[in-house]
């Protein structure tokens, strides 16, 4: 039955963050967990800190602070909470990286390895705690004595990341001392492997070769082979390097990533590198669906991302107002909750093709903005970060789930009738009332508590074609802003200029938003297991 809506005045996308609200209330999609019940796989980011600094670093993941803040470093008690997710999660495969240097946070590498039960562990490292080899040497038999520890076997691989970029402050050092040591003490350890992962049109690799005489470098003949028997995990580009001794091992080549937050999308042409970069990932390692993990028995499993503070997704699919996070959520409730949201169990369904296809009807923008920034794990944050998109794109997932008949009914009347009346009527209609709306991210803004620094960030983004908006929009955000008291008067855009330095630190942290949580009642209780 199409239920008309009460008043022809009242259009969602006036109020998106509400209307979005109220939809995840209901469970309006039927799914089945059991289509995702083979091997997971996930990827966790133990530490936002690093004691290197290399000065390309995205992250800006400086060395760590005297006290370790829970919003940025794993607690004790989000170690045990990690390894409970993934022991319930049906684990194949656990990768861990950053974010900062993971092999510094000790205690969850050591108790990962001899807790979790997983299949595979990829330990991704700058290598930087092996700069002096018996460091390394110590390190390594510390992760073998917590191998066997292990009640089930499983895999170790330690994969170190060699590039121009961080040789600037480790040099070749890391990788030979790593290299020596598995040659000469573990090559023949049967769960301990070593990896090299290096990247395209970079030199690095072969300078840290050059320390081995009488090695040679194979091509892999298998395409895109995976990097495990069970859990699919694709390395696009292999090469075989084995050393004089017979010791051998494998080499990854990655695509190197152009990641920015200040793309200009005023000139579109310039970012086509970044972007042809970004598109090629996605297809030749996830497939267009970086949410899911196909086995070798032909089932799929989940893909999941666990950052640094806690935030639980499945692989670029966080929203910011549906988040979980494990120092308060269980594996059952981020499972449900991830399936529930018509939004985010759209894009495990049915990929990045079909998110993109849906936001472009609207804002292609959007899209251009997530590929512009060219931060795959954040891309659910990036293209969805305007409420009226975010809920376009839902009622457009909810009309391609009516039309497969998978909707319930009796949850779908549950809901406003203007918002049902929208989700019976087609995509034009659906479409007018969205551009009707004049609701834009500088309404977002100003629903939220006034900071002038954020809102200087906010106008150089716009300035830079981020956003929708029109010159109306903007001056009324310009009086709004100069309305406040204490800050320096802003008449144009054309005054704000391309800052440098802390900036980036701003809107990193703006793009790794977190669920809002007590963090410092965790670091009480921190401090009292201390």
């Amino acid at each position: 039955m199409i239920k008309e809506p009460i008043s022809q005045n009242l259009n969602p996308f006036s109020s998106p963050h509400e209307y979005r609200k109220t939809m995840l209330l209901h469970s309006l999609v039927k799914y089945n967990p059991e289509n995702y019940s083979g091997k997971s796989l996930t990827c966790v980011f133990f530490t936002r800190f690093c004691g290197v600094g290399c000065p390309f670093c995205f992250f800006k993941s400086a060395p760590p602070p005297g006290k370790l803040s829970v919003a940025g470093h794993f607690s004790d008690d989000g170690v045990t909470n990690f390894i409970r997710f993934i022991n319930q999660a049906n684990t194949g495969y656990i990768l861990v990286s950053g974010g900062g240097e993971p092999l510094n946070h000790k205690n969850a590498i050591l108790r990962t390895i001899a807790e979790a039960k997983a299949d595979r562990i990829v330990l991704v490292t700058s290598g930087s705690w092996a700069m002096n080899k018996k460091a390394g040497r110590a390190y390594l038999r510390q992760i073998e004595e917590a191998i066997s520890k292990r009640e089930t076997p499983c895999h170790i691989t330690v994969r170190i990341s060699v590039s121009e970029g961080h040789g600037i402050k480790l040099g070749t050092t890391p990788a030979k001392n790593l290299i020596e040591i598995f040659e000469e003490e573990l090559r023949d350890h049967p769960y301990l492997k070593f990896q090299i992962h290096a990247f395209e049109n970079d030199s690095m690799l072969y300078q840290i070769l050059e320390h081995f005489d009488g090695h040679q470098i194979d091509s892999s003949e298998d395409g895109r082979a995976s990097d495990d028997p069970f859990v699919l995990k694709v390395i696009p580009q292999k090469l075989y390097v084995t050393f004089q001794s017979g010791y051998r091992i494998i080499v990854g080549i990655s695509k190197i990533f152009k990641s920015g937050l200040r793309p200009n999308l005023n000139t579109p042409d310039s970012l086509q590198e970044s972007i042809v970069t970004y598109e090629r990932d996605l297809i030749e390692s996830e497939d267009n669906n970086s949410a899911i993990v196909d086995n070798a028995d032909g089932r799929k499993g989940l893909d999941w991302s666990i950052n640094y503070n806690g935030n639980t997704c499945t692989w670029q699919n966080q929203v910011n107002d549906n988040q979980y996070n494990l120092y308060e959520d269980s594996y059952e409730e981020i499972l449900e909750g991830s399936l529930k949201d018509p939004l985010m169990l759209s894009y495990i369904d049915k990929g990045r093709l079909y998110r993109e296809e849906i936001v472009a009807e609207v804002s292609p923008r959007s899209v251009l903005r997530t590929k512009g920034i060219n931060l795959r794990d954040y891309s659910g944050t990036v293209i969805f970060e305007e409420e009226k998109t975010r809920l376009y794109y839902a009622i457009r997932a909810i009309q391609d789930y009516l039309e497969e008949g998978r909707i319930n009914i009796d949850e779908l009347q549950k809901l406003p009738d203007e918002l049902c009346h929208l989700i019976y009527s087609d995509k034009k209609k659906t479409q007018e009332a969205y551009h009707n709306a004049t609701y834009t991210i500088i309404d977002q803004y100003l629903r939220k508590e006034f900071d002038p620094i954020e809102w200087r960030d906010l106008f150089e983004l716009i300035k830079l074609g981020h956003y929708d908006v029109t010159e109306e929009d903007i001056q009324q955000a310009l009086t709004h802003y100069n309305s406040q008291p204490g800050v320096n008067q802003i008449a144009s855009l054309e005054e704000i200029k391309h800052e440098i330095g802390d900036i980036e630190r701003r809107l990193t942290e703006r793009l790794m938003y977190i669920k809002p949580m007590n963090f410092d009642a965790l670091e009480d209780k921190e401090a009292v297991n201390e």
